[in-house]
């Protein structure tokens, strides 16, 4: 079983990784200290679990998950200092929830339940079902605004501030935020992006594009009622007529 430790904090790295060796059966496939660099890893290493702090700078636990959704994922069991998470994890299917400092039987215990998950199913199954529960629920909460949000561009990860992104657009399947210095690659839908997405400051103005209203540079129209807006970056997005009306309402244009 091969095993990604994710903690902002070396001393406990090094101590998982210490009980680990000793509990047997067990290999350590790497480190991330932040969320952003456990989702490098976790593409690069295809670890069979990650054991995953909740509380770390750049990209906590669960937001980390988010970006995970839909992909080749690990197994988690959640190992944190803060109590007041386990319902929600549990909520998640997390495979086990273990609090700092954790015993070496407790650990132990935890890698059992998580080798019963794996035996029971293919891997990447058992990961990929609970990574899906976790979507389910996630999606089922109120939740704030995005403020952040992770852009792929080859091997490397990015995370980028909403105030960063002029505009998320669709191309085919994918979907990109457009930035100052290009496009990234984002593992969202539009629709769900609008969902979360802070309506003071997007909008959306076609079916394959949501726009910063913020990096708005300059509006053309077009025939037929639609129009052409160029973004600070200098890139040019279609304004469809569907949402044309709406869009000069709100800049009074």
């Amino acid at each position: 079983m091969r095993v990604l430790l994710v903690d902002d904090e070396a001393p406990a790295r090094n101590r998982l990784r210490r009980m680990l060796a000793d509990i047997g059966g067990v290999e350590v496939a790497g480190e991330a200290e932040n969320g952003v660099e456990a989702l490098e890893r976790v593409a690069a290493l295809q670890p069979d679990v990650m054991l995953l702090d909740i509380q770390m700078p750049l990209l906590g636990g669960f937001e980390l998950l988010e970006e995970l959704t839909g992909m080749p994922a690990p197994l988690v069991v959640f190992v944190t200092s803060y109590d007041q998470y386990a319902l929600r994890a549990f909520e998640v299917s997390a495979v086990d929830y273990l609090l700092k400092p954790v015993s070496e039987e407790r650990l132990a215990r935890a890698m059992a339940k998580a080798q019963q998950c794996l035996d029971a199913r293919a891997p990447a199954q058992a990961a990929q079902e609970q990574i899906a529960r976790l979507a389910a629920v996630l999606a089922a909460q109120p939740r704030p605004a995005l403020q952040r949000i992770v852009g792929r561009r080859g091997p490397r990860m990015r995370l980028i501030a909403m105030d960063d992104v002029q505009a998320f657009v669709a191309d085919h399947e994918l979907v990109f935020a457009v930035t100052g210095d290009g496009r990234l690659l984002v593992n969202r839908t539009l629709r769900g992006l609008e969902a979360r997405l802070d309506p003071e400051r997007f909008a959306r103005v076609h079916k394959q594009t949501i726009v910063n209203l913020n990096h708005v540079r300059e509006l053309e129209p077009i025939l037929k009622g639609g129009a052409v807006a160029r973004l600070a970056c200098g890139a040019t997005v279609e304004i469809s007529r569907r949402y044309a009306m709406g869009l000069r309402e709100r800049l009074g244009w």
